[in-house]
């Protein structure tokens, strides 16, 4: 895990070196975009973009699904995914041009954003960038064992008891709306925060408290911790919707920028 969040951040600093420095030189006009060093930014930069689409067709294209492992292919997708974008913005100089060439640009910087995005919310649905996709069977499970506690919980009230019902059922649907994430979300939060109030009344009575709820007192990090298990089933519902969402919103932007950049590309060399 060192190693990776190491190479990470050192992946992280070359690029935002080569930025800062292009961005500081761009008035020095060391290259331009028709010819030489430039051009080939913007060659190798429009083909690292192409191959993004190695990714999709490993996961899906029935033969590559045995060429390497799928995050191999991803590692490569986001690598590819950072440096296209850079040598893109290297050939640009930073700056606009043309009507067709600036539409190609605002597009890739549209897919270079919407991929961080959909990077954040990936990792919230897979143990780790690189690992597999958590199964929301597994964290319903988790939280059914540890309902076991409820009984002997003096925070699990009746009221208590009818909330959570209902949140397990409206997260249990096969479609969970990002409304229905967000309510049952600020549930569990009221439910830790009432929880919490009672704590403390129990704490400033402690000396009037029986041994039974001393021992009762004592579960409160037990309660908590189901609590959390239920709202990462809340959370993964969220994540889960948002990046079906992405999807709508990235694809189509990406063909766009692939549409646009063949465009550029055509005018260029044509006129």
């Amino acid at each position: 895990m060192i190693r990776k969040n190491f190479s990470t951040l050192l992946f992280s600093l070359l690029v935002s070196t080569i930025l800062v420095l292009g961005w500081l030189e761009k008035d020095e006009y060391w290259y331009t975009a028709e010819n030489g060093l430039g051009y080939a930014f913007g060659i190798i930069g429009s083909t690292l973009m192409l191959l993004l689409l190695l990714y999709p067709a490993r996961k899906y294209w029935k033969p590559m699904r045995h060429a390497f492992k799928v995050h191999h292919w991803f590692r490569l997708h986001m690598v590819f995914g950072v440096l296209g974008p850079v040598l893109i913005l290297l050939h640009s100089n930073f700056s606009l041009g043309s009507l067709n060439s600036n539409i190609a640009l605002f597009s890739m910087l549209l897919v270079a954003g919407s991929g961080l995005i959909g990077r954040y919310v990936y990792q919230k649905l897979h143990r780790g960038l690189y690992g597999e996709q958590i199964a929301f069977s597994d964290l319903d499970n988790d939280y059914q064992a540890s309902k076991v506690h409820f009984a002997n919980s003096p925070f699990f009230t009746d009221d208590v008891h009818i909330l959570l019902d209902q949140i397990e059922e409206k997260l249990t649907q096969r479609i969970v709306p990002t409304t229905t994430s967000l309510w049952a979300r600020r549930k569990i939060k009221k439910i830790k925060r009432l929880s919490n109030q009672l704590l403390k009344e129990i704490t400033n009575e402690v000396d009037n408290i029986n041994e039974e709820q001393k021992q009762l007192l004592q579960n409160y990090d037990t309660w908590i911790l189901a609590l959390n298990k239920l709202n990462k089933m809340a959370n993964y519902a969220l994540y889960a919707r948002l990046f079906s969402l992405w999807h709508i919103f990235h694809l189509p932007i990406f063909f766009m920028m692939i549409i646009t950049a063949i465009v550029h590309i055509f005018v260029v060399h044509m006129y």
